[in-house]
């Protein structure tokens, strides 16, 4: 991956399902400043991919998809004083190494998408939806 910054895009599945809960439950500027610090992430996502030591990155890589890398970052939001991985907050994104494109296509909190296998029922979701990630197992 290159150093050169990427174009964020929030896909309108994202936008209309869990976000607007974030925006009803954090009213003013804490969701503003978190999804603007998400951006910030995502723009240098090759900053934060792991070099061979997954405790050196805030981005998970899940799998590749295609011409994509499916990635999930935990995040906490602004001003609540909880750590990201507490939190409970995920992002799934979808990294473009070529077009230098991160879409982001699911965000949500553990309470959205409950256990068991969390990960098993994102992916249905984010396949169901996004017909380029209709093969994600």
């Amino acid at each position: 991956m290159s150093t050169d910054g990427y174009v964020v895009l929030i896909e309108d599945f994202a936008q209309r399902h869990y976000i607007k809960g974030f925006i009803k439950k954090y009213k003013g500027k804490q969701w503003d400043i978190t999804i603007s610090a998400v951006k910030s992430i995502f723009e240098r996502c090759d900053n934060y991919a792991p070099n061979n030591k997954p405790t050196d990155s805030k981005l998970d890589i899940i799998c590749p998809c295609g011409q994509y890398i499916i990635v999930k970052l935990d995040f906490a939001v602004a001003g609540t004083h909880t750590s990201p991985k507490s939190s409970g907050n995920r992002i799934i994104a979808a990294v473009d190494t070529v077009n230098k494109i991160v879409k982001i296509l699911l965000v949500y909190s553990k309470n959205n998408i409950g256990p068991p296998n969390e990960t098993i029922k994102w992916k249905k979701i984010v396949a169901q939806y996004y017909e380029e990630f209709k093969t994600l197992k």
